[in-house]
């Protein structure tokens, strides 16, 4: 270490710029933080001493040549030096004695004006502001002024008694930073996580937060589970979205924090890292300042427990930095804030309805007990514990303030990701462009590993260097999800085999054949293993299927199973689900070659059935295998990925790994004939289930094979989907099958669906075909009017019912309606209820409804037509006498019994409700039923129909009072 001169004479401290006391101290200054330089970049950056490109530019080269760098700029004026000192004042702990001693001596005169013997040692009291009113940004200015750095001030003897906590707390921080700073990627493999391109400030891309209010359905893979709870969120929701650095701030009207707080959401969400950002904003002293100290525990390395243990023998163990203060820390656990991240990951069963034992934190327990009491409270309860977990392993809501879910990336978010992916900024925008022009990419990427799947698969096909080796793989990128996830796998294996070889644009099935036998062992791991619901193995379970952590480390299987501990590699996993899946999927791809095999696998993968023992099934199956509705459901994504795998197969992009062609059929039908006669078959034979019908539709999606399709589209004669959230995909998915059948669809119902303008543009090539279109609570809006208008101009309409409502049409939409009807001769029944439609929406209903003749009802109550609307109406009644026209709820009794049954049905359904909450249909229903009472009143059935209305108005008023779990959150 560089030894320091005496200290200089006060006169030439204060005769001296700083920008001439940096320069002369440049090399003691560069010897001292170059072991840490994190703390000292960011901390510049955010008192705009760097800008923010210059700072993420910095992190990209090594630790010295970036303090160097960020010398050489501050050092440029005497402004940026003094910038410079004021905030090497407020990071001296995290760094050698030497340099705060050195700071003591030549900043303390030069800030502030008057001595101090220890600058930094600030004793002020003063409440802090927000805990954690910055969470996730890089960017936030500040001048250092003394209240601000009271603010900042980290030393524990604001919260602590012993002020020897400070070099324990220091060597914490520094610690969390080393580990924290880097984000994973599965893509460099072999050691090379420490690529700059993977540090947390440039890659990480901030996730999208709600307030969790529902329960999770298991019968469903968790992505499709998902995928319907994102469909429930809209733009104009801004209330519901919680900020991560929002987790630990006061909520509601008490005004306090709340202690315990769950985060759940799917693999590959973003969770972990999310978590990772908030240690590592922690431990840079930007956030969270009021927490003394951060314990993260991850439930992955708690498995390796085995003996009972206390609290400080765990954190003795896990930080052992802190074995002689520990006692000092938890004696105030006030400050003290504790991550438990993966509870989905525990393999230890834990028993929520148990009694709480009085545990304290010398207490030896079982590591369930000590967690379990730590969530719960009853261990440090006025400690802080977040905690992260998937939707399928929930710890009840009873334990904590505040509940959120993860939902991923928006639009916006998949944008920056991408710019952050890869380095050239027009490779990045034609990979963005490419996403959002592909409904299949589009979707999926919101979930951010498959973000960083699609864009590892795509990399190549977009790369700014033109050479042979993008030749080796598909002149087309991928455009479905099994084609992007085998494009990932063959990028993965091809770099590997073919490492440190001069020649790269070896042919795929050579590729392929040099990993055949690792494949294989692999595929059967992730499929026997799928089949039983296991997602992590131990090193007898990868000894049995011929795997070894060797291979692991060695090989392109670095990229596929990663190890659930740094240390001591005890447990492994596929790193997220779909990657097991696919991998099982590619298993049966090439190993299934008889046709009457891939049917009995399909029966047993679709609906749970086991071949007769009579038959020879498939090897792939066996006679114990047993799976429920709630496994069926979960297979559904391999299911997707088997069929789009048997396409590659047939394609010729799996030679090199499959050892016999495919099987032709005793009468001479090939594979695709058969797959036909089967999906045929289950359109004509089986009651389907709203969730498999669709499954069915994607696998057909991913065969994407025209004579299957047309086979088995024509009996598909009426589609029921109403309450089944649909995405983009799925809409476009259920275009690609019936474009194929040459029937009209007698009833399409999509009702509280959610699809949104963008969903039913994807549909709008097949609308004229269907007798009854269901299109209530999706969303829709003006140009979802437009578009059906012009699909009742259509000389091939044959739309006879049309139901719209609850949308936003607005008086744009409905005139553009009106006009569609006046050369329409198909509809008969057309329902506008609570479409947003005013007085000018009525302007021109008269000129063009008198000139249909093949409308007979039409209802248009919950809007606020006004009176000269009404006026309207009844002048179409004396036009068009056959035409039946509802305008308001009194008039007609069915549609009231109708309104009370639909009341009813909402009332313990979230999914209605929450659709029914964004349209503020109840408010309007409300406002017709007064307004229609105040109308006129004639004799026989309307005292009927008056109390009905009451009826429905008292309904209506309990609903919109009920508590938030069964009325939704407004």
């Amino acid at each position: 270490m560089t030894n320091i001169s005496a200290a200089p004479h006060l006169q030439w401290i204060m005769s001296s710029t700083a920008q001439q006391l940096l320069r002369s101290q440049r090399d003691v200054l560069l010897e001292w933080t170059r072991v840490h330089p994190a703390p000292l970049l960011r901390w510049l950056c955010d008192a705009g001493v760097l800008s923010h490109a210059h700072y993420l530019s910095l992190l990209e080269r090594s630790p010295s040549n970036a303090v160097a760098q960020a010398l050489e700029t501050v050092c440029a004026s005497e402004e940026s030096s003094h910038g410079f000192l004021q905030v090497l004042r407020e990071v001296q702990d995290y760094y050698c004695d030497e340099l705060q001693v050195w700071v003591e001596r030549h900043c303390g005169e030069r800030t502030e004006g008057t001595k101090e013997a220890k600058p930094v040692r600030v004793e002020e009291k003063k409440k802090p502001k927000s805990p954690i009113s910055k969470l996730f940004k890089g960017k936030n200015k500040f001048t250092v002024t003394p209240e601000v750095k009271v603010e900042e001030e980290l030393k524990p003897r604001r919260s602590v008694k012993s002020s020897n906590l400070r070099v324990p707390l220091s060597a914490h921080r520094n610690t969390l930073l080393e580990r924290t700073e880097r984000l994973t990627s599965y893509a460099e493999g072999g050691g090379q996580t420490s690529n700059s391109a993977s540090h947390i400030e440039i890659r990480y891309t901030d996730l999208f937060v709600t307030e969790d209010n529902e329960s999770f359905d298991s019968s469903q893979h968790e992505y499709f589970t998902l995928a319907s709870r994102r469909a429930r969120i809209y733009a104009h929701q801004a209330c519901q979205r919680i900020c991560p650095r929002h987790l630990l701030s006061p909520q509601g009207t008490t005004g306090r924090p709340p202690k315990r707080v769950k985060v759940k959401g799917i693999a590959g969400i973003g969770k972990s890292v999310a978590v990772q950002r908030l240690v590592y904003e922690w431990a840079l002293g930007k956030h969270m300042r009021e927490f003394t100290c951060v314990f993260d525990l991850r439930f992955r390395e708690l498995n390796l427990i085995k003996a009972p243990l206390s609290l400080l023998d765990l954190l003795e163990d896990r930080f052992r930095y802190f074995k002689t203060v520990l006692p000092d820390l938890l004696a105030s656990p006030g400050p003290l804030l504790f991550i438990l991240d993966g509870l989905d990951e525990f393999k230890y069963q834990l028993d929520w309805n148990a009694p709480d034992r009085d545990i304290g934190v010398d207490s030896k327990v079982p590591v369930s007990e000590l967690v379990m009491a730590l969530i719960k409270g009853s261990l440090l309860p006025e400690s802080s514990v977040i905690l992260t977990s998937r939707p399928s392993t929930d710890a009840p809501k009873r334990f904590f303030q505040r509940c959120c879910v993860v939902l991923g990336f928006e639009e916006d978010q998949v944008k920056e990701y991408t710019s952050k992916f890869y380095k050239d900024p027009k490779v990045s925008e034609k990979v963005y462009n490419y996403i959002l022009d592909n409904d299949n990419l589009f979707v999926l990427s919101f979930i951010p590993l498959y973000c960083y799947i699609i864009c590892t698969a795509l990399a190549e096909f977009f790369s700014s260097q033109e050479d042979s080796d993008s030749r080796s793989l598909e002149l087309n990128p991928p455009r479905t999800v099994s084609e992007v996830y085998y494009c990932y796998l063959f990028t993965a294996i091809k770099h590997h085999a073919l490492k440190g070889k001069a020649e790269r644009n070896t042919l795929r099935s050579e590729v392929l054949s040099l990993v055949r036998q690792q494949l294989t062992n692999l595929g059967r791991l992730a499929y026997e293993n799928l089949l039983k619901s296991k997602i992590m193995f131990d090193i007898q379970d990868l000894e049995r299927y011929g795997l070894t952590p060797v291979d692991i480390q060695s090989t392109f299987l670095s990229q596929i199973l990663v190890p659930l501990k740094e240390e001591r590699v005890e447990m492994f996993s596929f790193f997220h689900l779909t990657v097991q899946e696919h991998l099982a999927a590619l298993y049966c791809a090439i190993n299934l070659s008889k046709q009457g095999h891939i049917i009995q696998a399909l029966d047993f993968w679709c609906f749970g059935e086991i071949p007769p023992p009579s038959t020879s099934p498939t090897p792939l199956l066996s006679q114990d295998l047993h799976l429920d509705q709630t496994r069926v459901e979960n297979l559904q994504m391999f299911t997707r990925f088997f069929m789009g795998l048997l396409r590659t197969r047939l394609g010729g992009q799996l030679d090199g790994l499959v050892l016999a062609p495919l099987e032709v059929g005793l009468e001479g039908e090939d594979i695709p004939t058969r797959l036909g006669i089967w999906f045929q078959n289950q359109f004509k034979c089986r009651q389907l289930a709203n969730q498999t019908a669709l499954n069915l539709f994607h696998c057909l999606m991913e065969l994407h094979m025209k004579e299957v399709t047309s086979r088995a589209a024509p009996e598909i004669r009426s589609l029921n989907l109403f309450k089944i959230k649909l995405s983009v995909v799925d809409c476009a998915v259920l275009h690609y099958v019936l474009q194929f059948s040459p029937h009209k669809l007698k009833e399409l119902n999509l009702g509280y669906s959610n699809i949104g303008n963008r969903g039913l543009s994807r549909l709008a090539p097949i609308l004229h075909r269907c007798e009854s279109l269901y299109l209530r609570y999706n969303c829709l809006e003006r140009e979802a009017a437009i578009l059906e208008s012009a699909v009742l101009k259509s000389n091939e309409c044959q739309v006879k019912k049309l139901f719209m409502c609850g949308n936003n049409l607005g008086t744009e939409g409905v005139l553009e309606l009106w006009n569609a009807l006046e050369q329409n001769t198909t509809l008969e029944e057309l329902y506008l209820d609570i479409t947003g439609i005013t007085e000018r929406g009525t302007e021109n209903i008269v000129n063009c409804l008198s000139k249909n003749t093949s409308l007979k009802t039409l209802t248009i109550v919950g809007n606020d037509i006004g009176e000269v609307g009404k006026r309207r109406l009844r002048e179409l009644e004396h036009r068009r006498p056959g035409l039946q026209i509802i305008g308001n709820f009194v008039d007609d009794l069915g549609l009231l019994k109708a309104y009370l049954d639909w009341v009813e049905e909402i009332r313990d359904d979230r999914d209605q409700m929450d659709s029914v909450k964004n349209a503020d249909a109840l408010q309007s229903i409300l406002k017709g039923l007064r307004v229609g009472a105040g109308g006129e009143n004639g004799e026989g059935g309307e005292g009927e129909n008056t109390a009905k209305a009451l009826e429905l108005e008292t309904k209506i008023l309990e609903l919109l009072n009920a508590p938030t779990h069964l009325a939704g959150v407004r």
